[in-house]
């Protein structure tokens, strides 16, 4: 079958020798594989052909990008190099230069305009540091670069610094109007975030020196502003740049992040880890310590430069000149750390102009900041001698002083008096005399020693030329002191005697000398009493019902019982005593709730006697006679003055 001869008619073909003509083209697998190879082949050709006209074509579509690049590139350099700018037109150019950034991305490309964008900062620094805020707030690649340009070239660093700090002081808005009139507001965040980009070693040399001062001082304030308040458009742009930079959680913490960063590049990386050490970056972002820790980082910053801290307190001086309540109390505090170190002399002298407005505030942190302040800076004799304008102010809020901060104004007025004469000193002398024995409560025992050394001083050096007018202010003292001859305090006791003793040779009071001299304490309430200013002396004593120390309160008993004995008119001052004393019969120490006891006892006994005595000295009388009638409590009462003496 094979072999039949294809001269054969088809006819006589049988039907296998038919099927197998007729098989189809899939069986044939040698010609198929040719065909395809040969249509692969094609097109491969063919691709190839269209990856070349593409990559052709998108070379010239580069290079047309490129020339017409170059063309706005060579048009804004001859606007900005070769002709005078005019303020409005600044913001346009400076954003077709960051436009023209943001459109060439390639490297080689990235410094082309520097000399135009320098030019024009120079020129018109507000404008290009606003109008560059508001395109890109975020700080983007583009922007980055030209912040960058800015910063590192000496032409321009300073300006557009100080332009970036005036946007980050003003919390949460910024708000300016540039040449051209666009008065959106700026954030100041944002300004915050640029700083925060500089201060990355790769967009802002090491090499290239910066001036610190006022990036410091501002970052601060943007601390305690932003911890106060942060409006929603504020949270939202800080949300977006969360997202980008993955940065702190709150635009507080990342201002405190930023100033860490400008700390650690000015070479005080050991003073960024001690304060964090001492949780003072967290104390920094609450409002009621916010001073105190602002104080501790000046205080830490104790090598700066004196270069440096002569424009920090110059920046400050003027921050503390204006009337913005804002952050007052920081700045003072940091003020006067950097007035610590003595090679500061006329900027020392030149603050002290400062302190009289301050000194009025009714904040009572301003007050105690201010105080403290001047006490440091009255040790240095060639300030303490600038400071007698200052006596009628720090006078005046001293009866609202308390505490330390009282002790510091006593200190300051005392090293004051000692540069004027006697003649100038006198009326602030007579007043300080009426107003030191109420210091001499004061919770704080430097603050008793001091007012009461101080008044013993006043007595010395005044008493020749205003004996008269004296005597009625040292009176008032007199009651105190005999009170705190008691004091739990040692020390505060001792200069109690002292004073006491020095005041009693003053009035003339020749007896009480005598007590004072051989420690007969136990007969100086008697002996006080016999200048019949019982109503003075009531009023005086009754505070001491209430004092902490039991030894005060148990001699104010023992002492009102003396006043008792000698009270004249019954129905007005009896009541206020019985009244007084009634209410210490449960008093914690059983020594004085005994002796208010057997004291009511007394005035009980003397009320039901009969009124066999007319006239003033009746009710004396008859607490002469229950005083007789009762030993046992005379006896008691005598046993206490001795165990106090």
């Amino acid at each position: 079958m094979a072999g039949r001869d294809p001269s054969m008619p088809k006819l006589a073909w049988t039907e296998e020798e038919e099927a197998k003509v007729n098989a189809p083209a899939a069986q044939q697998p040698y010609e198929q594989t040719e065909v395809q190879v040969l249509h692969a082949g094609w097109d491969q050709t063919e691709q190839k052909q269209q990856q070349q006209q593409d990559r052709v074509q998108k070379q010239e579509q580069e290079r047309d990008q490129q020339q017409e690049q170059e063309a706005i590139a060579v048009e804004l350099d001859k606007r900005v190099l070769h002709s005078v700018i005019h303020s409005h037109d600044a913001p346009g150019i400076l954003r077709s230069i960051y436009q023209w950034l943001v459109s060439n991305t390639e490297q080689s490309a990235q410094h082309r305009l520097d000399k135009s964008l320098l030019q024009l900062a120079e020129k018109h620094p507000h404008d290009v540091v606003v109008t560059l805020l508001r395109c890109s707030p975020a700080c983007d690649r583009a922007a980055v670069t030209m912040w960058r340009v800015m910063f590192v070239s000496s032409r321009t660093k300073k300006t557009v610094m100080v332009q970036l700090c005036r946007v980050l002081k003003d919390w949460p808005f910024h708000r300016t109007s540039t040449s051209d009139g666009d008065n959106t507001d700026v954030f100041a965040l944002a300004a915050t975030r640029v700083l925060w980009e500089l201060l990355r070693p790769a967009n802002y040399p090491m090499e290239a020196q910066m001036s610190f001062s006022l990036p410091l001082m501002v970052l601060l304030f943007q601390i305690f502003a932003s911890s106060q308040q942060t409006p929603e458009e504020v949270e939202t742009f800080f949300r977006e740049c969360q997202q980008e930079e993955g940065i702190a959680t709150s635009p507080s913490r990342f201002a405190v992040l930023t100033l860490k960063a400008l700390l650690c590049r000015i070479g005080y990386d050991m003073v960024v880890f001690e304060l964090g050490r001492r949780n003072v970056w967290e104390t920094l972002l609450h409002a009621e310590s916010h001073h105190w820790a602002v104080g501790r980082l000046a205080r830490a910053m104790k090598s700066i430069s004196r270069r440096e801290r002569r424009r920090i307190v110059l920046y400050l001086e003027a921050w503390l000149s204006n009337n913005e309540p804002r952050w007052n109390v920081p700045a003072m505090a940091f003020l006067f750390e950097m007035l610590a170190r003595k090679d500061l002399r006329m900027e020392c002298v030149r603050a002290l102009q400062l302190f009289p407005r301050h000194l009025r505030s009714e904040c009572t942190a301003m007050r105690q900041v201010v105080l403290k302040g001047l006490k440091m800076l009255s040790r240095r004799p060639y300030v303490v001698k600038k400071m007698e304008f200052l006596l009628p102010e720090i006078m005046g809020i001293l009866p609202e002083l308390e505490g330390d901060v009282a002790g510091n104004a006593l200190f300051v007025i005392k090293r004051v008096l000692k540069e004027m004469t006697i003649r100038t000193a006198s009326p602030t002398a007579l007043q300080l005399a009426e107003r030191l024995p109420a210091f001499f409560d004061s919770e704080s025992s430097s603050t008793q020693l001091q007012s009461i050394h101080f008044f013993r001083d006043v007595m010395k050096l005044f008493a020749a030329r205003e004996k008269e007018q004296l005597k009625t202010r040292v009176r008032q003292g007199v009651i105190p002191l005999f009170f705190h001859l008691h004091d739990e305090n040692q020390q505060v006791a001792k200069a109690a005697e002292e004073t006491l003793l020095d005041a009693a040779k003053f009035l003339q009071r020749t007896q009480l000398v005598d007590l004072l001299e051989r420690k007969q304490t136990w007969g100086l309430g008697e002996c006080l009493l016999e200048d019949n200013s019982l109503n003075e002396h009531l009023r005086q004593s009754l505070p001491y019902l209430q004092s902490p120390q039991e030894p005060l309160r148990l001699e104010a008993v023992r002492f009102i019982g003396l006043i008792a004995r000698r009270v004249r008119d019954w129905r007005e001052e009896l009541p206020i005593i019985y009244d007084a004393i009634q209410g210490m019969t449960d008093d914690v120490s059983s020594s004085v709730s005994s002796l208010a006891t057997q004291t009511l006892f007394i005035i009980r006994a003397a009320v039901r006697l009969p009124h066999t005595v007319p006239g003033l000295r009746g009710l004396s009388y008859r607490l002469w006679r229950a005083w007789k009638m009762k030993r046992s409590v005379l006896s008691f009462l005598c046993c206490c003055c001795c165990a106090q003496g």
